[in-house]
C-alpha cells in the first residue's frame, strides 16, 4: 500500500514548527546560561566587597598604631589565599609605601624607596616582565681599577665606557622583578624612608623575597602618587541577615 502523501504546505509548516521549537530551546538555554553567569558575577562582587571591607578595617586599625611607617603589615588570612592569579601590587610615590592586593583586598603594606628627584620612578600601569633572583644592573654601579679599588662609586654606563684599566661592576639588585625595558623594576635595596633610588622600587629583603616567590610574570603593578586602594574609603562590611528567633515553649 503506497505511503500517504503529505501536502507540501503541511510539510513546510511542520519543518518551520520544529525549527522554531529548536530555536526556542537554544534561546532558552542561552538565557539560562546568561542568568547563571550574571548570578555568579554578582556573587563574586559581593564576596570581594565583603573581603575588602573586612581587610580594610584590619588595615586601618594597624595604621592607627604607633610607628607603623617603618614596619610591614601582613594579613595572614589573605596571604594564605594568595595565588599568582589573584594578586596585584600598588606603589604610592607620595607615601613611599607598597601594597600587595589579594582579590583586590589589602594583604600587605610595606615601605619602599622609589626614585629620587634626579631619577624619578615613572607613574603608570605596568606588568612584571621578568624575574631574576641574582641580577646586576647594566646601567648603574661602580668602576673599579685592577686592584679592585673603587674609582667611581656612582657610575652610569650611559655616560661613557669605563676608562682603560678599570672595570664597570653593576649594582646588585637581588630578587629583580622588571617593570620596564628601560631599567625600572622592584628589587632588594636600601629603604631609608624617602625617595633614594635611580628610578627602581627598592624593597626590604624579606618583602622582596616574599613578593618574588608569590608574583608571576604578568602580575599588574600600578605606580601612582597615591595608591588607589588607599584612596578608596574603607567599605562597611555587608550586613548579615538576622537569624529567626528560636520558638519558645508554650
Amino acid at each position: 500500500m503506497p505511503a500517504p502523501t503529505v501536502h507540501p504546505a503541511i510539510r513546510f509548516a511542520t519543518h518551520m514548527t520544529v525549527a522554531a521549537m529548536a530555536a526556542g530551546l537554544l534561546s532558552s538555554c542561552s538565557t539560562f546560561e546568561q542568568i547563571r553567569v550574571n548570578r555568579e558575577k554578582k556573587a563574586e562582587e559581593i564576596r570581594q566587597k565583603a573581603l575588602r571591607a573586612e581587610a580594610g578595617a584590619a588595615h586601618a586599625n594597624w595604621r592607627a598604631t604607633r610607628g607603623w611607617k617603618s614596619k610591614t603589615y601582613r594579613n595572614a588570612d589573605l596571604l594564605a589565599k594568595a595565588t599568582p592569579e589573584n594578586t596585584a601590587v600598588e606603589i604610592s610615590l607620595n607615601e613611599q609605601r607598597g601594597l600587595l592586593l589579594v582579590d583586590t583586598a589589602i594583604a600587605m603594606d610595606f615601605p619602599v624607596a622609589t626614585g629620587k628627584r634626579s631619577h624619578p620612578t615613572p607613574a603608570g600601569e605596568y606588568k612584571i616582565l621578568g624575574k631574576q633572583k641574582d641580577y646586576s644592573s647594566n646601567l648603574y654601579g661602580k668602576i673599579v681599577d685592577a686592584a679592585g679599588v673603587v674609582v667611581v662609586s656612582d657610575a652610569d654606563t650611559r655616560s661613557g665606557a669605563a676608562p682603560e684599566g678599570t672595570t664597570f661592576v653593576g649594582a646588585r639588585m637581588p630578587y629583580w622583578m622588571r617593570l620596564t625595558n628601560t631599567g625600572v623594576g622592584m628589587h632588594v635595596g636600601y629603604v631609608p624612608g624617602h625617595p633614594a633610588s635611580h628610578g627602581c622600587i627598592r624593597l626590604k629583603r624579606d618583602v622582596a623575597v616574599q613578593l618574588f616567590e608569590m608574583l608571576k610574570v604578568g602580575t599588574p603593578v600600578k605606580v601612582a602618587p597615591a595608591a588607589p586602594a588607599l584612596a578608596a574609603p574603607v567599605e562597611a562590611p555587608p550586613k548579615q541577615p538576622k537569624k529567626a528567633a528560636a520558638p519558645t515553649a508554650a
